[in-house]
């Protein structure tokens, strides 16, 4: 990439793009202009890992389906992401649409929205087949639902 990609406005003005600095993925926040319009830059797996449940995290998700050989060196597993982590990622990166909901510490998920059939499938292999206290590892890795 030569240029940043924006995939994310949200409704107070902020932006999000990514773009290739030196041969690294980076994501880039341009703050609205009542708050300064400052910018940041943080590296592709920080932004992934922090901004888990917020919804430029889900528009990179789809972002990053798209231009997945691009970034498949920045996304290298590294020793600190859980297992559950990776599965709730790539659930996220096929499309996949369940929030989670968490309330009086029981943790399900919730859709309004049936799931495109590759992430269904990944959901019934992945996720399914696993204890509850399994599946609630994976779950609270989603976007949540008190974030809508």
């Amino acid at each position: 990439m030569s240029d940043a990609k924006e995939f994310s406005v949200s409704s107070n003005g902020d932006r999000w793009s990514l773009e290739a600095i030196d041969g690294e993925m980076t994501v880039i926040h341009k703050a609205n202009e009542p708050s300064g319009g400052h910018e940041t830059r943080t590296a592709l797996a920080a932004f992934l890992n922090e901004r888990a449940g917020k919804p430029e995290h889900a528009a990179l998700l789809q972002v990053l389906g798209q231009s997945r050989d691009e970034i498949d060196e920045q996304l290298k597993p590294d020793d600190m992401e859980t297992r559950s982590l990776k599965i709730a990622t790539e659930y996220l990166r096929l499309g996949g649409r369940r929030q989670a909901k968490v309330d009086d510490n029981i943790v399900s998920t919730r859709s309004w929205e049936d799931d495109p059939s590759e992430a269904d499938a990944y959901w019934q292999t992945h996720v399914a087949p696993l204890s509850e206290r399994e599946q609630r590892d994976i779950m609270v890795h989603l976007p949540s639902i008190s974030d809508r």
